[in-house]
Order: C-alpha cells, then structure tokens, then sequence
C-alpha cells in the first residue's frame, strides 16, 4: 500500500495528490516491524548484537540500492545532457553515503537551486532517514534494556519494556513538536531532516515495545482500528496537496492511521471483515514483496524517461513505466536481492557483498564523471574562458540602446532565432555553473537575507563606493538582486554607494498582503524602515512579476507601486521594470537535442504583456521613475536564452550575472533617463 501511493503520485495520478505519505507509512512499518525483530533477539539470546544488525541490514538494503544507483548513472549519462547528468551521479555518491537526505535538504533550501528539475535519486532520502535512524536505534534500546550498548546476557523477563517504552514516547515527542516547529519555519528542511521524522519511525517502534498489550484488545476494536488506519491513510493521500505543510501535524493523519492498521493485525482475527484480508491478497503480498525494489526504480524511471524526452509526460506513458519499474523490481528482487540475503548469510560474505555494492557505485560514478567532462569539453570552446576572463566594463561598452528601445544584441538574436540559426559556441558563463551563485552576487556575509531565515533584518552593508555621499539603496527580492552586478558597475563609475536590502523569496505580492511566510512580512517593514534612516538620494525597488495575469501577478504589481509611493518622501524612487522570463530552464533547452536560437527563444502572447506596462503605468501615475529593462531582453515579444555569446538567464526567471555586468552601459543610460522628470 504504501509503495503503490508513492509510486502512483508520482506518476500523476490526480485522485492521489497527497500519495507522498506512503513514505510515512513506510517509516511507520519500518520503525515497528525493526523494533520488534531486536526484542526477538533480546528475548531470545538475553543480548542485543549491534554488529549482527548492522550485518543484516547491509545484506537486505545494500545490493539493490547499489545495483540501482549504478544503472541510474550509467543511464543519466547516456539520456541526460552533462549538467543533469553530472548532478545524478554526484547525487549518487551521497546516496550510496545514505546522506541523499542532507544533500536534497541543502538543494531544497537553495532558492536559486528550487526551481532545477527533480533528481533521478531524489527518493533516495527516505532511505538516509531510515538508516541514519538505524545509526543509533539499536544502541538507544540496548542501553534502556540491559544498561549496555552491546547488551549484557540476562534472562528475558530482565527487559525493561515499559523503561522503554518511555524513552520511545519521550524521544518522539521531542521530534513531533521539532517537526511542527521546523515546517512552520524552514519547511524544505524539515521534510528531509532525520529529526523531524523520528517520531515517525518512534511511534513504530512504541507499537513493537507495546505488541504483547495490545494483542489483548478485543477483536470488535481491533477491526474497527484497521478500517479506520487505512481510511486515515486513503483520506492522507487524497486531500493532502504539495502545498500542505509536512510534516509537522499533517503526517499525524497516515501515520496514526499506520499504527492503527498495524495495531488491528496483532493478535489473531477471524473475521472475514476485517482490513487485513484485504491487505493479505495476492496481488498485495505481491507488490509488498517487491515494495523495495519497485520504490528503487519507479522514480528514476519515470524522471530519467522525461529528461530524456525533454518535456512532461501523459500519465498513460507515466503508468506505461511504472509497469516497466515493476518488472525491473521483478527482475532484480529474483537476481539479486532473494539470493544475497539467502546466500550470504556470514559476517564475511556479507563484508564481500559491500565492498563490492561500494565499489560499484564509485567506480561507475567516477567513470561517469569522467565522461562527462570530456562531454563537456567537446561541447566548450577556449574562446568561453576567454570570454568570461573579459572585463565587465569593455564588454558592457559594446552595447548600446537602439532606438526602438531594444538593444542591437537582443534584436540580432531574435533575428537568428527566426532564421533558425545554431546557439553559438564559446558561451559565457559556462553553462555548467548557471546552476551556482555566482561571485558576483557575494556580499559580505548576512548582507543578503535568505528566505529560509526566520530572522527579519539583515547586516546594513556599504558597498560600490562606500566613502561617496551619494548613496543608492536597492530593495526587492531576487528580481532585485540579479541586478547587482549592474548597479556596481555604475556605482564605481560614477561613485555612488549602494546599500542591499535584499531577501530572496519574498516577492511584491507578500509585501503589502497577508500572503507567505510572517517573516517575509517583517522584513518588509524592517525595510522600509531602514529605507528612510539611510536617507537615499536614489532609492531602487525591484521584484518579481510573474508573466501571466493572475491574482498573485496582480497582487505583486500593487506591492511594487505601493512600495514606491511609500518610499517617494525618503528619496527619489526609481522602479526596475521585471523583464518577461523564458519559458523553460536555459540548460536543459540548450543542451536539447537538437537546440537552435529558435527552441531557445520564448515567445510571449500579447497579454503577458500588460503586466510590465501596468508596472510602467502605476509608477508614472504615482510620481516616480521606471527603468525600463525589458529591450534588454525580448524584441517583438520574443525573448532568447542567448544574446551574443552570453546567456542571458541562470534559470527560467532570473538573469546571469555575466549578462547583468555586460548590460552596466544600457543600465546606466536608463536609470539616468528614469531619473529625469
């Protein structure tokens, strides 16, 4: 039940947008059916073997996940462009690590990193979780049981069930609340942290410990608990959204509904009624055989078969694949997971078995990245570093405004996407680092505030020319901030200083509204405030606007035109229009199969076009300046991911800072103009 939900959802299955929770379900089953096998053992021998365990769980998990991280890089290198292929195989090492979990937390909280497309191994964190939990579990409950890590020979009827099972309900506690409290303020992390999802695997655990009670209940309750933990579990995957907040209380829902489930099939049950029969159908025990296999490689299946394609893809071809992973869980559950675990059963067979599940996975990751690189290499000109050596200035110098508003550059793109010409070699920046901050964003540290702070200020940082009286204060989010490298081009040319107040995520339509996170809100406030106690000559409002008319494109146009009208009695305000975006993710397009300027160039239909007017329109109607950006860009409604030899965009919205530096001259021609009444 649980791999079906998680495998379902992620196929698209539309009655099922909350079938994310059978990894909670999973967890739950984990914690309960793990605990119970070290209290047979405790049972049984008086002791607790930390190694033993340790050996059997390397048997039953190592082999497939190895067997499935190998095929995946071999496969992302042959079906992924370099960039998507060599995050794969760097993501496979921290999965063959069981540390995915960390690595996709820090990806997670990148907010210039959340808008990349899905890792083919991105399922692997759950796996982390589990045996970061395992790290610990069997030292906590052989220490509560016998005083002892490594356990102490004593009778049965020494285990000390209700000592732990205080310590379970205790520790989960702790990790119950620390989940509300992280998903309220850092939800990207919290969905990924070990500590956030203890509890998850504790309350498994306090199910074992509490199995011999609970085999007591009667039969009529018992019944009604199992129908009601699958109800719990359906009514989860049912209703609950990406955008509910989990875990927190959320997964409160599927995983009492799992112990429930659970706790309804301890104890023996006659009637035909009852929720287990149904869990004990062949077709059932079937799937739950092959669970682990069929959870390894539903997901890179379905991501690697839509990178490779290059666009999403219908739900029946989606259900297509998903029957081909089945079979590919088949295969492997019969090949190699069954006969490991049977075969292998010695402390030193199993030793073989991972060195050799590790060499596997290093040795391919390496020839993968490898390859790779002379992909790259081949795919790279000498002139692309030669280009990105060149000096802001001189580059900027060779652009010019036309007099149609657009610059020269962007119309010859436009031009070449028309005749259907080739992307041009040597571009700059490198198209493997438009996925890293670049330098030329660095401020001093805490200059910048990011989206995941729960703080609501930041350092008060004087950069450009910091000694001048004339001082510019930039504020806005990251639609602001990619404007950087610009601004202190003109900054050091016509000595301004500058002072960031900046916040990554926190866009125009969170401003002046009850929208997003409070934190948001607060810096907002904080920053207007500091807006006026800098007292500016020149105070610069930038944001995000997103392209196509809706209530949040609407809400973020009255965010940015209310800021400015709040702003115009501390200085002079001039608003940076937000230039139209593309419409997909500049390396995976100019990396595509057959990529021209004509695949690489976004058309926008007239309509989109009215929400950078209406920016233009509001800030003249409320006295302020407009720079306009958008000839920076697009020319007849038509935008190209390549302008020159330079890429224009890191992503599907925000510009490189290669681009922004080169665009110094035409920026500080239009923020002069815009300072003219």
């Amino acid at each position: 039940m649980a791999v079906l939900l998680v495998a379902l959802t992620h196929a698209g299955v539309g009655f099922l947008p909350g079938g994310f929770v059978g990894v909670d379900v999973f967890f739950v089953l984990s914690g309960f059916l793990i605990t119970g096998l070290l209290l047979a053992e405790a049972r049984a021998n008086g002791s607790v073997s930390l190694i033993d365990f340790y050996v059997r769980r390397a048997r039953r998990i190592l082999p497939a996940a190895a067997l499935t991280l190998l095929v995946t890089d071999v496969a992302a290198f042959y079906l992924l462009n370099f960039v998507r292929a060599r995050d794969a195989v760097q993501d496979s090492l921290y999965a063959a690590g069981f540390s995915a979990n960390f690595r996709f937390a820090a990806r997670g909280i990148d907010y210039f990193a959340q808008g990349q497309p899905p890792s083919p191994l991105l399922h692997y964190w759950s796996l982390s979780v589990e045996e970061q939990f395992y790290l610990v579990w069997p030292a906590v409950l052989s220490v509560v049981l016998f005083g002892a890590a490594l356990g102490r020979r004593r009778p049965a009827r020494a285990l000390r069930l209700r000592r732990l099972l205080l310590v379970v309900v205790s520790l989960a506690a702790v990790s119950l609340c620390w989940s509300v409290h992280q998903t309220a303020t850092l939800p990207a992390a919290a969905y990924f942290s070990p500590l956030t999802r203890a509890w998850e695997l504790g309350l498994g655990a306090a199910l074992a410990v509490g199995a011999p009670s609970l085999a007591r209940v009667p039969s009529p309750v018992r019944l009604v608990a199992g129908w009601a933990g699958l109800l719990a579990i359906g009514a989860a995957a049912a209703g609950f959204t990406a955008q509910t907040p989990f875990p927190g209380f959320a997964a409160l829902l599927p995983t009492i509904g799992t112990a429930l489930a659970i706790a309804a099939g301890i104890g023996s049950t006659h009637s035909r009624l009852a929720a287990e029969r149904v869990l004990a159908l062949r077709p059932m025990c079937i799937v739950g055989d092959r669970s682990y296999a069929f959870y390894l490689w539903h997901w890179p299946v379905l991501i690697l078969a839509a990178g490779y394609a290059g666009h999403e893809l219908p739900l029946p071809v989606k259900l297509g694949l998903l029957v081909g992973a089945f079979l590919l869980s088949c295969a492997s559950y019969a090949l190699v997971e069954n006969p490991i675990r049977r075969r292998a059963r010695s402390r030193t067979a199993t030793g073989a078995v991972f060195g050799v599940s590790m060499a596997a996975v290093l040795g391919s990751a390496v020839l993968c990245l490898g390859a790779i690189d002379r992909e790259q290499q081949r795919f790279e000109t000498p002139s692309a570093s030669a280009a990105l050596a060149a000096p802001a200035a001189l580059v900027s110098a060779r652009i010019t405004v036309g007099a149609d508003g657009a610059l020269p550059d962007v119309v010859a793109a436009v031009q070449a996407a028309q005749r259907g010409d080739p992307i041009p070699s040597g571009l700059t920046p490198p198209i493997d680092h438009l996925g890293s901050i670049p330098a030329e964003y660095a401020m001093p540290h805490g200059c910048i505030s990011q989206d995941t702070n729960p703080k609501s200020t930041s350092k008060i940082c004087r950069v450009g020319r910091p000694e001048s009286r004339k001082l510019i204060v930039l504020i806005g989010d990251s639609h602001a901030m990619m404007w950087l490298p610009a601004v202190l081009e003109m900054a050091w040319q016509d000595d301004w200083a500058v002072v960031p107040l900046l916040r990554t995520g926190c866009m125009p339509n969170r401003w002046v509204t009850g929208e997003g996170p409070a934190s948001c809100r607060a810096w907002y406030r904080w920053a207007i405030g500091q807006a006026r106690l800098l007292h500016p000559t020149v105070i610069l409002v930038g944001g995000s606007i997103p392209e196509r008319p809706s209530p949040v494109a609407t809400a973020a146009v009255d965010g940015v035109i209310a800021t400015a009208s709040a702003l115009r009695s501390y200085g002079t305000v001039v608003v940076i229009g937000d230039p139209e975006a593309l419409s997909q993710t500049p390396a995976d397009c100019l990396l595509s199969r057959n990529a021209s300027m004509a695949t690489c160039t976004t058309t926008w239909p007239p309509s989109t076009l009215r929400l950078y007017d209406a920016v233009r329109a509001g800030a003249k109607h409320v006295g302020v300046g407009f720079l306009a950006t958008r000839g920076f860009f697009c020319f007849e409604r038509e935008c190209p991911a390549v302008i020159g030899n330079t890429i224009a965009y890191r992503d599907s919205n925000h510009i490189t800072a290669a681009y922004s530096a080169q665009l110094a001259g035409p920026f500080r021609t239009a923020f002069q103009q815009a300072l003219t009444p």
